[in-house]
């Protein structure tokens, strides 16, 4: 039987090097260890990995490596932690992971393993035009054009305010994300680039405090949305299918961006398992990870948007969409979740903090299908 081969990277307890080995032998994975960076890079210069395990402070450093290589930048980069916290999760999609897995605990490993593709990544194709990624810190230039490529777009960089002024009216661009740190007034730049003839799409990238303002001074202008600069980089893709159109679906309110961890199961299950939502409508949410309940019916326990306390909520999983190369990735792996049921407090708590999320983002700037 053919094996997948697997790297892991960073610092580990023998014992949980074990649980790995475990994990990958009941898998069809084979693994190879490196502790430091030059060897990760050797080691992934000379195979066609399959996926790649990190636990370790220089992960983030290694994905950006990894992420900034075209023939990888498809690559299932899975981080394990000791604790899986909102904080944790966060902080792995900021810088490319596909999923959380705890540390140390052998069934959630193998169910992700399992859930890697057969095959190597190929190249994304370049379907949906080409976008402009303005933005000054390495990171999350690097993580927020892994995302755009990986769901069909050819990509341009500027990397300096001089750069995005010079490329942001360029006619062939079909999308420009654009830093507000490098773009200080948005709007009259935008005005600009459509005087001289472009029809992009733009998504400005602001940071928390300067939303309300942005939002205001590029009220009105088509083609246009705003995103927090420190939200996850798959945010930024959301709102990019949102202005081309999204996608048709059964919701009766706007998908809002929301991230906050969430506990699962299948319904009537013993155990389990973490992901981070992706977005929230009053009566749906969209659950990040590569292990999705089988079952039909879930239970769901998570923090509504602006309430102090988690609420236990009973889905119906509507669709799956697994880790694979053979589409764009217009969406993160997950599994998008109905709420059918509930205690009525835990219901009415749901209702109130999307309600409270809706008014502080505008949710008019979501369509709604």
């Amino acid at each position: 039987m053919l094996t997948r081969p697997i790297l892991v990277f960073g610092q580990f307890r023998r014992e949980d090097l074990a649980v790995i080995s475990e994990a990958a032998a009941q898998s069809a994975c084979t693994v190879s260890h490196a502790s430091s960076i030059e060897q990760a890079l050797a080691w992934l210069d000379e195979h066609e990995a399959h996926g790649l395990l990190c636990h370790s402070e220089d992960s983030e450093q290694l994905a950006v490596q990894t992420r900034s290589r075209a023939g990888l930048s498809r690559l299932p980069v899975l981080t394990l932690s000791d604790k899986l916290s909102d904080l944790d999760f966060a902080s792995a999609f900021s810088w490319g992971a596909d999923d959380v897995v705890p540390l140390g605990l052998l069934r959630p490993l193998i169910t992700r393993l399992r859930a890697l593709p057969k095959e190597s990544p190929t190249a994304p194709g370049e379907k949906r035009g080409t976008a402009l990624v303005a933005e000054g810190e390495r990171v999350r230039r690097t993580t927020v054009a892994r995302v755009l490529r990986n769901a069909g777009f050819a990509l341009r960089f500027a990397v300096t305010p001089d750069d995005a002024e010079h490329f942001v009216s360029d006619t062939s661009l079909s999308l420009v994300v654009v830093s507000r740190e490098l773009l200080p007034s948005p709007a009259e730049s935008i005005r600009a680039a459509r005087a001289a003839g472009s029809t992009a799409n733009f998504i400005v990238c602001s940071p928390p405090r300067e939303i309300k303002h942005d939002r205001a001074a590029l009220a009105g202008m088509n083609g246009v949305t705003l995103t927090d600069s420190f939200a996850a980089p798959e945010n930024v893709l959301f709102v990019a299918n949102e202005l081309g159109g999204g996608r048709t679906n059964n919701r009766k309110s706007a998908r809002i961006p929301y991230g906050v961890r969430v506990a699962f199961r299948g319904a009537g299950r013993d155990t389990d398992e973490y992901g981070f939502s992706y977005n929230i409508s009053e009566k749906g949410v969209y659950v990040r990870t590569l292990a999705p309940p089988e079952d039909d019916e879930a239970w769901l326990e998570l923090c509504p948007p602006r309430v102090e306390r988690h609420v236990r909520l009973v889905g119906r999983v509507a669709w799956r969409r697994p880790f694979n190369y053979n589409e764009s990735a217009t969406v993160p792996p997950g599994f998008g979740i109905e709420v059918v049921d509930g205690g009525a407090r835990d219901r009415a708590l749901w209702a109130e903090g999307y309600e409270r999320l809706a008014e502080t983002v505008g949710a008019s700037r979501f369509p709604v299908s």
